[in-house]
């Protein structure tokens, strides 16, 4: 046998796939983004940093180059670079320019000339005139510096005639005060040209060509920013813990939620799911009894929906299939008890004629005047009646027809008193005869009907004890003669009640549980009914309705 999954796996399998799982996924997404929304964060606020630390960068660098650029216009500094003109007081020599110019640095541009790591004049045909110390306080002083050069000219719209080229300090354009300070990014700046650091840095500055290096344990990530005036790349670098860590915590929650939810919807699921199935389930039971056999098998709708209305259509097929089978096994047993007549009317008819036989021959040896002539006469004649009351009874029940002539229906209902009459009186019991003389004409067999009275009166007389009463009444109602049949017996239970026509089904030892089966074919064949009451111990109630005689 395969392995089969159940209706309702089935249906959590589709809650957990159209709900759980996504909900999985969407955990799963929230831890992934922690980091790149972390990232994205920290991206942002070191482009900031960046951004602000190149608009301070030139600002200091518009400063410092606006000096330069009023140095080169002076007239010292033009002069040195002209060819050497006799100066007074010191033959014009490159030394005497160098220390006139260190007076003029000192005397106008104090600022500037503490910015500058080193500078110097240099002709257009490239000859060095005059160059400041590279190192004037190396405690102070940084030996990198940022290059920047300004042209020197004969005159406001001269010519050229040299430049004055300077390294200014870095320290001049950034200090531990600038736009980085405070914000837990660091920030490092590299010269354009050589690519050397022009900043001092905690860790190795080969680590800020990488996009993500570890360092002190833990991930960092930089961002870059070219600039050509000053001509520098800035880049900055942040260690990615303190802006993933609240990402990752409020995932990490988030997730936690999630699946907590996730957890109450299925619960919540599986038990809304076993509550909708239960009816299904039940209904799965029952059909299994079904197919086992118990027919009785009876669900109450709990609801008014599809699994209702499937519950109520079950109790129909079932209580369709019970009257079929019912009706199958009714034919069944009439079939039978017809079977059964065949045998009877055999196995009585040839006593009775042996019988009769016997009683003629008596008849023929006994004188003329004997008293025992009218006994045997009476004898042959109650022998003649059964042998044709059990002849027509047992067509009847064989073959559910009747040979029809217009009779008074009280000459076989009287006959059967009269036979019933030992059965009460053994009993102790009463039998109230009924009252109507004049005739009342049916269409029907004469000894079928005793037999159909003689069986009820027989039920009515064995279900009484001593003192007990019986009767028997007739009415006419609307073409229909009803011959009523009531004792105050034992009465029966409601579900006996509903079986007592079934073939071969008896409530009293030794019964055969053909009597009201007969009794009821051969009112059928005559165009009637019996309708039957009972109460238990109160007595039982007989109608047999039988159609007038039109003609």
């Amino acid at each position: 046998m395969g392995w089969t999954i159940s209706f309702r796996t089935r249906i959590l399998l589709v809650v957990v796939l159209v709900a759980v799982l996504p909900l999985g996924l969407i955990g799963l997404w929230l831890t992934g983004t922690a980091r790149r929304s972390g990232e994205e964060l920290l991206l942002t606020r070191m482009s900031q940093v960046l951004d602000e630390t190149a608009s301070h960068l030139r600002s200091q660098w518009t400063l410092s180059r606006s000096q330069l650029l009023d140095l080169a216009e002076h007239p010292v500094v033009r002069r040195s670079l002209e060819s050497l003109p006799s100066l007074p007081n010191d033959g014009g020599t490159a030394a005497s320019f160098t220390a006139l110019v260190e007076s003029v640095f000192a005397s106008e541009f104090p600022s500037l000339e503490r910015e500058l790591v080193m500078a110097r004049a240099v002709t257009t045909g490239g000859e060095v005139r005059w160059s400041l110390p590279a190192e004037r306080d190396p405690s102070t002083r940084a030996r990198s510096g940022v290059v920047v050069t300004a042209a020197v000219h004969e005159s406001v719209f001269g010519d050229k005639v040299g430049d004055i080229e300077a390294r200014i300090e870095t320290s001049a354009l950034w200090d531990e005060l600038g736009p980085a300070a405070g914000t837990g990014v660091v920030v490092g700046m590299f010269d354009n040209a050589t690519g050397a650091s022009l900043l001092p840095l905690l860790f190795d500055p080969l680590l800020l060509r990488n996009s993500l290096f570890r360092w002190g344990g833990e991930d960092w990530i930089t961002h870059r920013k070219r600039l050509a005036n000053p001509p520098v790349e800035l880049v900055a670098a942040a260690p990615l813990t303190p802006y993933v860590e609240p990402f990752q915590a409020a995932a990490s929650r988030g997730v936690g939620v999630l699946f907590m939810v996730a957890m109450a919807g299925l619960v919540l699921a599986g038990w809304m799911v076993r509550r909708m199935t239960q009816s299904l389930e039940r209904l799965a039971h029952a059909a299994d009894a079904v197919s086992r056999g118990d027919l009785e098998q009876s669900l109450a709708p709990e609801r008014d929906d599809e699994v209702g209305r499937v519950v109520r259509a079950f109790n129909t097929m079932t209580e369709s299939l019970r009257g079929t089978l019912k009706k199958l096994a009714d034919r069944e047993a009439l079939a039978a008890v017809g079977e059964f007549a065949a045998t009877l009317a055999h196995e009585v008819r040839n006593p009775l004629t042996a019988i009769r036989i016997d009683l003629q021959r008596v008849e023929e040896g006994l004188p003329e005047n004997s008293p025992l002539r009218a006994p045997q006469s009476r004898a042959l004649e109650e022998i003649e009646r059964l042998d044709a009351t059990v002849g027509a009874a047992l067509d009847v029940a064989r073959t559910k027809s009747v040979d029809t002539a217009t009779v008074d229906v009280l000459v076989p209902l009287t006959a059967a008193i009269h036979a019933s009459a030992p059965e009460f009186e053994e009993r102790g019991a009463v039998l109230h005869e009924p009252t109507q003389s004049g005739p009342i004409h049916i269409k029907g067999d004469l000894g079928a009907l005793e037999q159909l009275f003689l069986n009820l009166l027989l039920n009515a007389a064995q279900a009484l004890d001593s003192g007990g009463v019986g009767h028997v009444t007739l009415t006419l109602e609307d073409g229909t003669v009803v011959v009523t049949i009531r004792d105050n017996g034992r009465g029966m239970t409601p579900d006996r009640l509903e079986r007592v026509f079934e073939p071969l089904f008896t409530t009293r030892a030794g019964g055969t549980g053909l009597g009201l089966t007969i009794a009821l074919r051969i009112a059928s064949a005559h165009g009637g009914d019996i309708r039957l009451t009972s109460e238990l111990d109160r007595g039982t109630t007989v109608e047999v309705r039988l159609p007038l005689a039109t003609t």
